[in-house]
């Protein structure tokens, strides 16, 4: 048996939630997807028994990349779900394992195994976890406490992303996740009304504002915050408007490539290329990469000192302010301080972010080849190209290579220079909070439309 094999039996093995007999209609969707988020809030809200605040260390990246909270039942978050998801996507985009996601075995097989490997991954850093969190106490007792209790809670996540996507709500469950998560960072960041130190929550800028005026005591840090390490400003205010706009404008911009079709003729259509075409996806990937760093360091700190050091010292390059050094604020003035960290912080992400881009693209079958290879097999031609896998790719490839280059450029530029400025919820964080939430919007707007009109329904063949 292979590897595969042996991950889709372990998956088809687990607890899952069964699809509806029938389709929810569009209220039930919303109700079930709030149900999920309700109960994912809460175990970020229910700390983890045996441990202390001190036990553990929580940055604003983890909170955002894998809807964490540290020293919570939501301390792996949706960490486990996205790391399968994205080896799994590699794997099958690689051409590493035979798979055809258009076959409906296959697809099964692939979501049964990927399942399996995101149950493997949570055993895995439920009992790293465990470990480093209570290696302090030197109770093995407490390690195997902590790992069921973080076995048990990201298990339900796992479900409830399970229950989302399977057509019981709207979307994906690590979607809404990373949404809740987000919108919870810049509520606090706004509205705040008290500091929480263990998850580097503030008080938030409005009700510092009250307080300055009432006091009567200057605006000057409330402009451009200047002494605390996490308190947010003006400045990073005014950048969260700013750049909300700015990414759904950029989300709103498609290249339309015009095509015919072979089954009917005379009717023209255009296919869209957004000019973000690779979305959020290589922030994620340098986030992944950046957590990773930080854990290992974790782990390294009970084996060897210099390892840990240096781990911690690659880590600090991925984020800026680095999280060792709470003197530096986290507002624009944190570039006045610490310039040159600033600037080496920006060109890693940046630089990264294209590499991963690129890789994506090539990967996951979003390159010119697998693309007009997909054309060709649903019948689809470009007027004026002949219908060879040869000629479209050519074609096609003067879209895609630059959109995937630009786009990957753009989306680590606004990621980093983002957090820079103090945006709200870290420029990472605003950025997959805004795609996500343009994605729920098109959403909720197609399935109202399909409510409003049954007859799209026979006419797009969901009857």
């Amino acid at each position: 048996m292979g590897l595969i094999e042996a991950l889709a039996t372990l998956g088809q093995y687990l607890p899952a939630v069964t699809k509806p007999k029938e389709k929810p209609s569009l209220t039930a969707k919303l109700l079930f997807s709030g149900l999920g988020v309700i109960i994912y809030l809460l175990m970020a809200s229910v700390p983890l028994y045996g441990i202390t605040s001190s036990s553990f260390n929580n940055f604003l990246l983890e909170q955002v990349v894998f809807a964490s909270t540290a020293g919570t039942l939501a301390q792996l978050g949706i960490g486990p779900i996205i790391t399968a998801g994205l080896i799994m996507q590699i794997l099958v985009g690689s051409k590493l394992i035979d798979m055809d996601l258009n076959d409906t075995d296959d697809r099964s097989k692939f979501t049964t195994s990927q399942k399996g490997l995101a149950f493997v991954f949570i055993l895995l850093e439920s009992f790293l976890f465990g470990y480093v969190l209570t290696i302090h106490s030197g109770d093995l007792n407490l390690m195997f406490i902590v790992a069921g209790q973080l076995i048990l809670s990201t298990f339900v996540i796992l479900l409830l992303d399970e229950m989302i996507q399977k057509g019981w709500g709207l979307g994906s469950g690590v979607s809404l996740f990373i949404l809740a998560g987000v919108a919870k960072i810049m509520f606090w960041d706004m509205f705040g009304i008290a500091a929480v130190q263990s998850q580097n929550l503030p008080v938030g800028f409005f009700p510092s504002l009250v307080s300055s005026l009432a006091s009567g005591a200057g605006l000057a840090n409330l402009i451009v915050d200047v002494t605390k390490p996490f308190q947010p400003d003006l400045v990073g205010f005014l950048s969260t408007i700013v750049l909300i706009i700015l990414l759904v404008y950029l989300t709103a911009i498609n290249i339309n490539i015009p095509v015919t079709s072979q089954r009917l003729r005379g009717i023209r259509r255009t296919i869209p290329l957004n000019f973000l075409y690779v979305s959020s996806i290589p922030v994620i990937f340098v986030s992944v990469l950046a957590s990773d760093i930080g854990l290992f360091a974790s782990m390294a700190s009970y084996v060897s000192s210099s390892a840990s050091s240096f781990l911690t010292q690659v880590e600090n390059l991925f984020i800026f302010p680095p999280p060792t050094d709470t003197t530096i604020p986290h507002s624009v003035y944190a570039v006045v301080v610490d310039p040159v960290g600033a600037a080496i912080y920006v060109v890693i992400f940046v630089v990264l972010s294209l590499l991963f881009g690129v890789l994506w693209v090539n990967v996951a079958g979003l390159d010119a080849r697998t693309q007009a290879e997909n054309l060709i097999e649903s019948g689809v031609e470009i007027p004026g190209i002949r219908s060879n896998p040869r000629a479209l790719e050519g074609l096609l490839a003067k879209y895609i290579k630059p959109l995937t280059f630009y786009s990957s450029l753009i989306v680590g530029v606004i990621g980093s220079v983002a957090t820079l400025l103090g945006v709200y919820g870290t420029g990472v964080g605003l950025l997959l909070a805004v795609t996500i939430a343009i994605q729920y919007y098109s959403l909720l707007a197609y399935e109202r439309s399909i409510e409003m009109y049954p007859l799209l329904k026979r006419i797009i063949g969901e009857e």
